[in-house]
């Protein structure tokens, strides 16, 4: 879950973390060396100023809950929420436990609550044009009010290879969004797409991972594809009926000593008529790095991402590592107002970044800067993207 500070910009953070381990029975076995028990946590105060945020201020917790028979965790939990002097609000959560009420199922929940000021709509398509004084004097900007919750339950169903499982998993989602226009001068005014206003979207959905990765916050080695499908209907509650598939594949491989390869492969189309905000979007802190926020929609989209993984060195006897990484982003949408031919007019994206684990290989920060044709772009976040 990422936080989002893009634009030139100066924090002031303090990091506290601290461990607390279960009281382990006198009649259980020894503990291997690098077994963890209890509960993991990192804080991380954060105050700035960004041209696109003003003054902010805000916070981020992390917490990660071991148990000796649950791999890779018993529980996670993250969470940050920010305030700007702009109006902005965003706060995000996300709870991920894998007995749910002592049984095999694994669920996860993702909830955002937010007021955008700011919210960026550069119309529907590929090749949408883009003007800096035009985007300067907020012609590309809407308030976006959203209310976001998501709960995902799975369970094994088969095994392959040497650490592969495949879970069969369902979806729930519950969006209400209320777009405001800035005024008539801004594009979403002139073009007022489907989901401008007050509306809602409730869907279910369905789908299967396969997962043979070594380790499910830093792999180097191994393979995670999912596949799902959802729909959206007036029998459910929403005020649009659409349906969607997605797919994203997910492949690791280390190349020498501590370098990982990492690919990732996503691919979305949506059928019927949604919302703008619920369109495949690329071009944000999730993919296509480097561009404005949520800069290219499309009743379709496909994304690939390389990255070079490395951890360069350790401190107080690997309590804290120190990575980088460089990555390259391309990828494209579609709509009706493009060509269809696949490999026209893919859009690009380099740049690089650097993670830091604090006490915990399992906690991550990163950081980002993208740069594309149009602008650059910096990120921070919790964990790799993907």
């Amino acid at each position: 879950m990422p936080i989002k500070l893009p634009g030139a910009f100066l924090v002031l953070s303090l990091i506290g973390i601290s461990v607390t381990a279960q009281i382990i029975p006198p009649d259980r076995d020894p503990l291997p060396p690098d077994a963890k028990i209890g509960s993991y946590y990192s804080v991380l105060p954060l105050a700035g100023y960004t041209s696109d945020l003003g003054l902010f201020g805000g916070g981020f917790i992390q917490r990660i809950n071991y148990d000796i028979n649950r791999k890779p965790f018993l529980s996670t939990l993250k969470a940050d929420i920010t305030f700007s002097t702009t109006g902005n609000i965003v706060s995000q959560m996300q709870y991920e436990r894998t007995r749910l009420f002592g049984s095999d199922f694994r669920s996860r929940i993702d909830f955002i609550g937010q007021r955008e000021r700011e919210g960026h709509y550069f119309g529907i398509g590929n090749n949408t044009e883009y003007s800096d004084s035009f985007f300067r004097e907020e012609g590309n900007f809407y308030e976006n009010r959203e209310f976001f919750l998501k709960y995902r339950i799975r369970q094994g169903i088969s095994s392959f290879g040497e650490n592969g499982q495949i879970d069969f998993f369902g979806d729930a989602i519950f969006w209400h969004v209320n777009g405001i226009s800035n005024g008539d001068e801004t594009l979403i005014s002139e073009q007022m797409p489907p989901g401008l206003g007050k509306s809602r979207v409730t869907q279910a959905g369905f789908g299967f991972i396969a997962d043979s990765r070594n380790n499910e916050f830093a792999p180097s080695n191994g393979i995670r594809y999912e596949l799902g499908f959802n729909t959206s209907q007036s029998i459910l509650g929403s005020n649009y009926s659409f349906s969607g598939l997605k797919g994203d594949f997910r492949h690791f491989q280390t190349l020498f000593g501590n370098v990982t390869l990492a690919h990732n492969l996503r691919m979305e189309h949506t059928f019927g008529t949604a919302p703008f905000w619920a369109l495949p979007i690329i071009g944000n802190e999730a993919g296509l790095r480097g561009y404005y926020r949520n800069r290219f929609r499309g009743s379709s989209s496909i994304l690939n991402i390389v990255e070079i993984r490395s951890w360069l060195f350790t401190v107080f006897s690997d309590r804290i590592r120190v990575g980088a990484q460089t990555f390259w982003d391309t990828g494209r949408v579609y709509s009706e107002f493009d060509s269809n031919a696949f490999f026209d007019d893919w859009k690009h994206t380099f740049g690089a970044g650097g993670v830091v684990t604090l006490f915990n290989p399992d906690l991550i920060l990163r950081g980002d800067i993208g740069f594309s044709d149009e602008t650059w772009r910096i990120y921070f976040g919790a964990g790799y993207i993907f």
